[in-house]
Parts: structure tokens; C-alpha cells; sequence
């Protein structure tokens, strides 16, 4: 369902941080100022659809920042609406998967990738 609500003309902040909410918002931006926004509700994502942002990562066709801000999507949420235990574990762990522990190597390895591949098919 989709809800237009006016938003006013308030000047956009240059960088948006993790909007805290169980919606993604977008918003339609004229001249660096917000004029209004539409609340879209994001769908249940399931395992399935986790561990294949695992192997787009593996195959080099998503960036690990990429799949970060996915599952941040639903991992800060005010109200995260994932009812399977094993999908909430996994959003978790994806959502620091591209966290690094120096300037040029992620803390999780690709074999640490693959574990979780194993981990959550078997």
C-alpha cells in the first residue's frame, strides 16, 4: 500500500543516515528541498533470498555496502516485521558484512561467507 503524505519544504540533509522505521521512504526532492514522500512497506524477505545476497557478493555483482543496506533495512527498524528466527540471525550478520578490520580487509573472510552459506542450507 502506498501513502502520499505532504511533506512541507524542509532543506534535505547532505547525508541521510539508517531511517529507523519499518518502511522505506521515498522522497521527491526539487532544488535540495524535501516536497514530499511516499511510505512504501517493505515485504518479509525470506533465507532463501539471504544467502543468495551472499553468493551476489562471492560472484562480484553486489557490493558488500550494498547488502549492509539492505539488511539494515529491516535490522533498524522500529518495528521489523521478519517473523522466522533463522532469517532475523542472518539479516544480523549480513548487515555487518561489510564491516573491516583494517583499511583494506573485510572482518569476515569469503570463507566466513561460505560457512554461512553452510551454516543456514543445511
Amino acid at each position: 500500500m502506498v501513502d502520499w503524505k505532504p511533506f512541507g519544504t524542509y532543506l534535505l540533509r547532505k547525508k541521510l543516515q539508517y531511517l529507523n522505521i519499518s518502511t522505506v521512504l521515498c522522497i521527491l526532492i526539487k532544488n535540495h528541498l524535501v516536497l514530499e514522500y511516499v511510505v512504501i512497506k517493505l515485504s518479509e524477505t525470506n533465507l532463501i533470498e539471504c544467502i543468495n545476497k551472499i553468493k551476489s557478493v562471492l560472484n562480484g555483482q553486489t557490493t558488500r555496502e550494498e547488502v549492509s543496506d539492505w539488511a539494515g533495512t529491516y535490522v533498524y527498524a522500529d518495528d521489523p516485521e521478519v517473523e522466522d528466527d533463522r532469517v532475523w540471525d542472518m539479516l544480523i550478520l549480513l548487515s555487518g558484512i561489510d564491516l573491516k578490520d583494517s583499511s583494506e580487509t573485510y572482518l569476515h573472510s569469503t570463507d566466513d561467507l561460505n560457512d554461512w552459506i553452510k551454516q543456514y542450507t543445511e
